[in-house]
């Protein structure tokens, strides 16, 4: 079996295009994540992902109306565990966790959930920065 490429996502830099509700689920959907591409026997290389859409079931109601447009920062917490500012790309979270995030237009959100998942939605694409 041959490695595979992986991704990794941060909040920081990334843009929200929707959240949608789907029962007690919060669908964020984002334009583009800023992201790191690690592919095997090749450097990493940063840039941003378009398609990635996190799901946080059973979140804790907040107006969804402030998720909108770029993210100033951003950080996931884990019970007992310090500050996740960058996470897998797809993974999964089966533990009550809260989302923080900092819209650059509307202020501080925490995002109560009983658990996430972070998904690659078909049609995925990483463009490599050229930043320099």
């Amino acid at each position: 079996m041959e490695p595979q490429t992986t991704f990794e996502m941060e909040f920081a830099d990334s843009e929200i295009r929707q959240t949608i509700w789907q029962g007690d689920d919060l669908h964020v959907v984002f334009s583009a994540v800023a992201a790191t591409r690690h592919a095997p026997g090749d450097a990493s290389i940063s840039g941003f992902l378009q398609g990635v859409e996190l799901v946080l079931r059973q979140c804790t109601p907040v107006p969804t109306a402030a998720l909108f447009g770029r993210v100033r920062s951003g950080a996931l917490r884990l019970e007992g565990q310090p500050s996740i500012l960058r996470i897998p790309v797809p993974s999964t979270w089966d533990q009550p966790l809260a989302l923080e995030l900092e819209p650059a237009q509307n202020g501080f959100l925490v995002l109560q959930a009983q658990g996430m998942e972070c998904r690659l939605q078909a049609g995925g694409v990483f463009r490599e920065s050229l930043f320099c």
